[in-house]
């Protein structure tokens, strides 16, 4: 499978997973609040940016590895997008707390819509690198 297809599909997961938000709350009643999704939308998110990335940047798509993140991040950051670094860092860190941490304050205080249009402004894009 292409980054592109991979971008496209975790975007769309992440999208339909807000946008069905508050049904999906009242079907997991084991969870008093909406970390476990945050976390999942969190990461779906990034990662959909992540293989958009690399769906346009041929000297780094046929690599991978841990380091490819940190590298991604670098030429994000002086790819002169201050909307594109905006979004891919705060995701970043959004999805390293997904994956890794257990202070949920930061997290939970994220408008999950508004990642959604964030996400939405810079994935629909026709090309970003």
């Amino acid at each position: 499978m292409d980054h592109l297809t991979l971008a496209n599909q975790f975007n769309s997961f992440a999208y339909e997973l807000v946008n069905n938000h508050s049904k999906i709350n009242k079907d997991i009643t084991s969870v008093q609040d909406d970390t476990l999704l945050r976390r999942i939308v969190f990461s779906r998110y990034y990662y959909a940016l992540y293989h958009k990335y690399l769906a346009h940047d041929k000297d780094l798509s046929s690599k991978s590895g841990p380091g490819l993140h940190e590298t991604i991040l670098t030429k994000v950051a002086s790819c002169g997008d201050p909307k594109l670094y905006q979004v891919y860092l705060k995701l970043r860190n959004l999805r390293i707390w997904a994956d890794y941490q257990d202070n949920n304050k930061i997290a939970l205080s994220v408008n999950l819509m508004t990642i959604n249009a964030d996400v939405y402004s810079v994935i629909k894009r026709e090309k970003i690198s």
